[in-house]
């Protein structure tokens, strides 16, 4: 039995969310060993801000960490491969590794801008020529739909999306507007595909 997608419960833990959603995707709830969720909360909500107390989130080291132990760790049916994707490797142009990992039956946590100029992660679960499909898990009020560059859709299943953006709107290099990439140098994503025995 696999268990549907979850919310986050803070303004700040997207992070753990969308990993616990990344593994409800790919494994049976029976699959997941308890090690593995205590980890990814050991590791997420770790930022810090600047007078040294916690600070809102989780960093792109601990996304990195994070992915480096789950593709270590190994625990019957539990097998990972990940890919930590930074820079100018993470766009959604021709031959890019985001789409390869998404039709390959895998998913992308992908960090995209968001509200008042903050960042954002997002479980990217499929692709087709002009959109991304993607479980976004924060809860919204009210959800405005930006035709043509992001909408929200309403979920078709436990593992449906909830949200498609357009690829090129995704991929434009700014770092101005809701759910893009940002700049170049900002982008960051984690691939995780099941892995073979």
């Amino acid at each position: 039995m696999k268990t549907p997608f979850r919310q986050q419960i803070s303004e700040y833990d997207c992070v753990p969310t969308t990993f616990l959603n990344a593994l409800s995707y790919l494994f049976e709830r029976s699959e997941i060993p308890p090690l593995v969720v205590q980890r990814i909360y050991l590791y997420s909500l770790d930022s810090m801000m600047s007078q040294r107390t916690m600070g809102h989130g989780t960093s792109g080291l601990a996304v990195q960490l994070l992915g480096n132990w789950l593709s270590g760790y190994k625990h019957g049916p539990f097998r990972l491969n990940t890919d930590y994707c930074t820079g100018r490797g993470v766009h959604l142009r021709q031959s890019n590794k985001i789409s390869k990992c998404l039709n390959s039956k895998g998913v992308a946590l992908l960090r995209v801008k968001h509200q008042h100029n903050s960042w954002h992660y997002v479980l990217g679960l499929s692709v087709s020529a002009n959109w991304l499909y993607c479980y976004d898990p924060y809860t919204r009020s009210t959800k405005s739909n930006k035709r043509g560059k992001y909408e929200f859709i309403a979920e078709q299943g436990v593992h449906a999306p909830n949200l498609r953006i357009n690829c090129h709107w995704l991929d434009v290099l700014s770092n101005r507007s809701q759910y893009q990439l940002g700049t170049s140098s900002e982008r960051e994503c984690l691939l995780l595909e099941c892995a073979k025995p």
